[in-house]
């Protein structure tokens, strides 16, 4: 064989196996509940009914119990970091299927999430009507996500020192009731 010919077929293969072997930059990876914890709550990923995950540009994953865990945590990033991801994905509530966040349709209220947050998301906004309907909830865009105070529907304080978090049945934040002497 020519040297010419070694050299395609070696880059030919090399080709395969990059392709191959692993992850394709940006896309969800799979979680694993013995491995993942997530970088806010310190939990691990359990029920993926509610999980959440960014990719940054190094194809690193931070992977989220808790759709509220990641507001969080998009919401302590600098500007440069926040620069850096490449995707964030969500959970669809009812398929179990990765969603791209910006892209999903999100519900807020008494659920039982891991940590409380009450958000779930949804492929769909028809399915995100209908859930908020039955739970009394209230539908959200991925920016409401990120930027309203967060609301802790199971009367838990988490971060509530850190973030304006809002009380699902007075609907004060905590400087609220700084202000008020609470």
């Amino acid at each position: 064989m020519s040297r010419k010919l070694m050299v395609l077929l070696t880059l030919w293969c090399l080709a395969l196996t990059g392709c191959s072997s692993g992850d394709v930059a940006g896309t969800p990876r799979e979680i694993d509940p013995t491995i993942d914890i997530c970088p806010v709550c310190k939990m691990s990923v359990i029920d993926e009914h509610f999980a959440a995950q960014i990719i940054d540009s190094q194809g690193q994953a931070e992977i989220f119990d808790d759709i509220g865990c990641m507001s969080i945590f998009m919401r302590r990033l600098e500007a440069e970091a926040k620069d850096s991801i490449l995707a964030t994905y969500v959970k669809d509530f009812e398929s179990m299927e990765w969603l791209k966040a910006q892209e999903a349709f999100y519900v807020q209220g008494r659920i039982d999430t891991p940590m409380s947050f009450g958000i779930v998301a949804f492929a769909a906004e028809e399915a995100a009507r209908k859930f908020a309907e039955e739970v009394g909830g209230k539908q959200l865009t991925w920016e409401q996500v990120l930027t309203e105070p967060l609301t802790i529907g199971l009367d838990i304080e988490f971060n509530q020192e850190d973030f304006n978090v809002q009380d699902l049945d007075t609907g004060e934040t905590r400087e609220t009731q700084e202000e008020r002497g609470n």
